[in-house]
């Protein structure tokens, strides 16, 4: 089955940021947080996309983020993705999107994806196991969300949560 946008409730993503100051907040409806949703070990994963920005042309692809289209349209960033159950899931209706550019990016940004569904899915994997395995990678520990942390979270997650303010 292939890879579709997704964003994920704000609720769940500050009741996240509460337990790891590292998940990266929503921006509220005016840019929701969208990304693609993959299995990673146990746990369904939301990757992160990020919007392009001039310095995402000059990255090379490692393996917790790939520029999407040289960067041109923005880049996925394995680093930041989190453990996310089916009640946390929006599906991302961008024919419903009212803005064009955004539209065509998220277009433009889910082809790209789907034309490249292997890598990212070995690079998704590869970054959860640098960051997690027995000795994990010192440099993943620092730049990843703490995937063991946020999935316990994750199991706990009521839907009613009320984020702290």
């Amino acid at each position: 089955m292939s890879l579709k946008i997704y964003r994920i409730s704000e609720k769940y993503v500050s009741f996240l940021y509460h337990c790891d100051n590292r998940v990266q907040l929503n921006k509220g409806q005016r840019r929701p947080y969208v990304g693609v949703v993959l299995e990673v070990g146990a746990f369904k994963y939301f990757v992160p996309m990020e919007s392009p920005k001039p310095n995402h042309k000059n990255l090379k692809s490692s393996v917790h983020f790939m520029p999407i289209a040289n960067g041109e349209y923005g880049i996925l960033g394995f680093n930041n993705m989190l453990p996310v159950p089916d009640s946390a899931l929006v599906p991302y209706n961008i024919d419903l999107e009212k803005d064009s550019a955004y539209r065509n990016l998220l277009i433009n940004q889910l082809a790209f994806i789907r034309s490249n569904e292997t890598a990212i899915r070995i690079k998704a994997s590869k970054t959860y196991y640098k960051a997690v395995n027995s000795q994990p990678d010192s440099f993943f520990c620092k730049i990843c969300c703490d995937f063991k942390k946020l999935e316990r979270a994750s199991k706990r997650y009521d839907p009613n949560y009320t984020p702290k303010k």
